[in-house]
């Protein structure tokens, strides 16, 4: 028997969730490398994973890496968010405390379950696996253990299909002892060379002590110290509200230096990320330009706002504003994108007694709405914000509206 533990906490994380969505979809594709891709892959199953293929890597990269029997399919999120639906409803009716925490991962606490059913975790954990195969069509990786932290990080360490149970301190330190320092959630690379000198594995951040932790990071991470050591301090489950959203695009199958291009693609960009902010209802405090070259040197450029707004005619115009102070000069662009963040839910804005040049009119705010629900009624594209003519002019009307 498993030593016992007051609070148990499972994770239930999808393998290769896209990929695994078509191969349901389409069981034709089963023991094929898939490639989920928006002009570079941003999933791709476990076939095509031993070809070197990363998310993030250029399309036209991919296809050069992958064999020819190799499947490229543009995301389906409508179909994934439906089968993610049914997997979070089928854990609801067989666990308690389900928390969601992404699109394909869930905790939740069924630390009584070995006496309900009169079986050991080391059998309960297959079997749920097992059930979800057979039940929603999608393969998972379970971890086990006092935490949440502890649970992702054991559900992660050797997917696919991957089973891991971890109550006890002997087999918890000697799993950390072997994940490197980049292997525990949100200890980002910034923060891995502030500790380079003093942890080299996830165990060596464990062992540090509370007091120099708060003081060299501060108090969230001192939060991911309390999780290794198995006391339940971070809330971990998904929110609704994103805390942040990007659209990127690239030139391929070339690279362009015409500033009108960029533009083009740039302000594509823009009106699909606004049309984001509406769907979820929240605004942004926060735009940057992002821009990568043809040598994959990346830049960027941001601007902060005075208040929060998803007013789209003013955030295209700064967008704009900020898109001019880009030089020109022969470099070969490869990507351009836009990311909003310090997001948050739109409502009543109090008045300041400070006036700002791009504060939103009422009727910009109000063309802003009905450019949104104009092309949801008609499709996207429908209305198109700018000066810069669609990249691809398609059979019905447009209207375009200088900012």
């Amino acid at each position: 028997m498993f030593p016992k533990s007051k609070q148990i906490r499972w994770l239930v994380d999808c393998d290769s969730f896209y990929a695994s969505c078509e191969v349901f979809l389409n069981p034709k594709l089963k023991w094929l490398p898939v490639c989920i891709w928006w002009d570079i892959v941003i999933a791709r199953s476990y076939e095509a994973k031993p070809y070197g293929i990363k998310v993030w890597t250029p399309i036209r990269e991919a296809k050069k890496m992958l064999p020819d029997n190799a499947v490229y399919l543009k995301p389906r999120m409508l179909e994934y968010g439906k089968i993610s639906k049914r997997l979070m409803e089928y854990l609801a009716e067989k666990c308690t405390e389900v928390e969601i925490f992404s699109i394909d991962e869930a905790f939740f606490e069924i630390g009584w379950y070995d006496k309900m059913y009169k079986m050991e975790y080391a059998r309960m954990m297959p079997a749920l696996k097992n059930a979800i195969r057979r039940d929603i069509g999608i393969p998972v990786s379970i971890g086990l253990a006092p935490t949440r932290l502890l649970a992702k990080m054991f559900a992660d360490i050797n997917k696919p299909y991957w089973e891991c149970i971890a109550l006890d301190d002997i087999t918890i330190d000697r799993v950390l002892k072997t994940l490197p320092l980049a292997e525990v959630p949100f200890i980002w690379p910034q923060t891995q060379k502030k500790l380079v000198w003093k942890c080299t594995t996830a165990y060596d951040f464990k062992a540090l002590d509370y007091a120099d932790v708060k003081q060299m990071l501060g108090k969230n991470w001192t939060k991911i110290r309390c999780e290794l050591n198995g006391i339940n301090a971070m809330q971990l489950w998904y929110n609704d509200h994103p805390k942040w959203i990007w659209r990127t695009r690239s030139f391929n199958p070339h690279f362009t230096d015409k500033k009108e291009e960029v533009r083009a693609r740039l302000l594509s960009n823009i009106e699909k990320a606004i049309e984001h902010l509406h769907d979820v209802k929240m605004s942004t405090k926060y735009l940057r330009l992002y821009f990568r070259t043809k040598d994959f040197s990346r830049f960027g450029i941001d601007t902060k706002l005075p208040y929060p707004t998803n007013d789209g005619l003013q955030l295209t115009k700064i967008a704009r504003n900020l898109f001019e102070q880009i030089s020109f000069d022969g470099t070969l662009y490869r990507t351009t994108g836009i990311f909003f963040s310090d997001l948050s839910v739109t409502g009543h804005v109090q008045e300041s007694l400070f006036s700002y040049t791009h504060k939103p009119t009422l009727d910009s705010k109000k063309i802003s709405d009905i450019i949104q629900k104009l092309n949801k009624k008609f499709g996207r594209g429908a209305v198109h914000v700018g000066t810069a003519k669609p990249e691809k002019e398609q059979k019905k009307d447009f209207i375009f509206m200088e900012v």
